[in-house]
C-alpha cells in the first residue's frame, strides 16, 4: 500500500539546522504522535504546526490574516507575471 502524500501541492523545500537536543525534541514529538495514532508526524508537520502556533498564541496573528496577506502576494505576483499596463505594441511593418 502506498503512503498518502500528506504536503500541500505549493510546499516548498528549505533548509533548517537543529541542533542534536532540538533534532531529539523534534523526535519525542514525532513519537508520541504517532503513539496517539496522529496523522502528522513528519518533520515538516510538526515544524509548521509549531509555526502556526508561535504565530497565533505568541505573536497573536489569527491564520486568516496570513491567508488574506498570502492573497493580496498572489494578486501582486500575478500582476507582475502580466507585466506593466503602460507599455504598447507596435505591429511589426
Amino acid at each position: 500500500m502506498a503512503k498518502r502524500k500528506r504536503l500541500d501541492e505549493d510546499a516548498e523545500q528549505v533548509a533548517v539546522y537543529l541542533t542534536p537536543t532540538e533534532k531529539l525534541v523534534m523526535d519525542v514529538i514525532a513519537g508520541r504522535r504517532k503513539k496517539r495514532h496522529e496523522e502528522r508526524t513528519s518533520p515538516s508537520e510538526i515544524v509548521a504546526d509549531a509555526l502556526w502556533k508561535v504565530l497565533t498564541e505568541s505573536e497573536g496573528i489569527a491564520k486568516e490574516k496570513i491567508q488574506e496577506l498570502l492573497a493580496v502576494q498572489s494578486d501582486v505576483v500575478q500582476a507582475d507575471k502580466e507585466g506593466p499596463n503602460n507599455l504598447k505594441v507596435f505591429p511589426k511593418n
